[in-house]
């Protein structure tokens, strides 16, 4: 089977296409909310708290980035745990970003003219044409400065979907049709290989996310790499005894076989005697 990220502009038509996919495909939908309330509930974070931090341009939080950089991983690691179980559609913020490098991931995003997402946001929101066009607007610019800042890309480019459709030309049933016959071609279907790729993923997300969730390492500079339960941290620290620690919140998470830490110092925050 495959898993399906389905990227789109503000009322662009994304649930109802999941809905309609998931129906005719078996596989499960799931929506940004449920994968804030599955990170909320496993990090303690509230879920008011990271939907501010995955849908707000960085402007509005740039004082506290390692925060967003944290929540961002708890994110990321719930999403992880559910697509691990594959057969899954993902209709929420860069989940094509947040699942690179799974080669069964089909990678979809959805276009509409501005006034067709200007008429549904007035329907669905009881706002007049001008708030409505001034809506879609900030949000669509929040997305962009929220990809640009963690992932250094613009989520618009075609260069990061395997398809893109556009609703002034196509309708919904059209498109669910094109997406349901290619997820099911070879270059989407899930092997052993791709799976492991999902895997490797999956355990690098949550020991990323054990690590910056405990407060003595919360601030740590650090990327993660797993291959089968061997762990790879890389990064750098300001306290030499965060090294250690990090080694021993990795060491319990589940799936990790060996750990192996090359985090070094920082000397930036380092005292110098004088």
């Amino acid at each position: 089977m495959a898993i399906i990220t389905i990227s789109r502009g503000t009322f662009s038509g994304g649930l109802i296409l999941a809905e309609e996919l998931s129906k005719n495909l078996g596989y499960r939908d799931i929506g940004k909310e449920e994968i804030i309330k599955t990170a909320s509930k496993k990090y303690g974070v509230t879920e008011d708290k990271l939907l501010k931090s995955i849908l707000k341009g960085p402007n509005a939080f740039q004082r506290f980035t390692f925060e967003r950089e944290q929540h961002l991983a708890y994110v990321q690691a719930a999403l992880c745990e559910h697509a691990r179980s594959d057969n899954m559609i993902y209709h929420g913020n860069a989940g094509h970003l947040l699942l690179k490098g799974v080669p069964h991931v089909l990678r979809v995003r959805i276009v509409a003219p501005l006034e067709l997402r200007v008429h549904f946001v007035m329907e669905r929101q009881q706002l007049v044409h001008d708030e409505a066009v001034k809506y879609v607007e900030k949000v669509d610019k929040q997305r962009v400065k929220w990809t640009k800042f963690f992932y250094g890309v613009d989520w618009r480019s075609p260069e990061l979907y395997d398809i893109v459709f556009n609703l002034e030309g196509e309708n919904i049933h059209f498109i669910s049709d094109m997406i349901q016959y290619a997820v099911q071609r070879k270059p989407f279907k899930t092997t052993p290989q791709s799976q492991e790729a999902m895997d490797n993923l999956t355990l690098s997300s949550l020991v990323r996310a054990a690590i910056v969730s405990d407060p003595e390492t919360a601030d740590a500079e650090i990327t993660v790499r797993s291959n089968a339960g061997i762990v790879e941290i890389h990064g750098k620290v300001k306290q030499k005894d965060m090294i250690e620690r990090m080694s021993e919140i990795a060491s319990t998470v589940p799936g990790v076989k060996e750990v192996r830490n090359d985090v070094a110092l920082d000397y930036r925050y380092q005292q110098v005697d004088t």
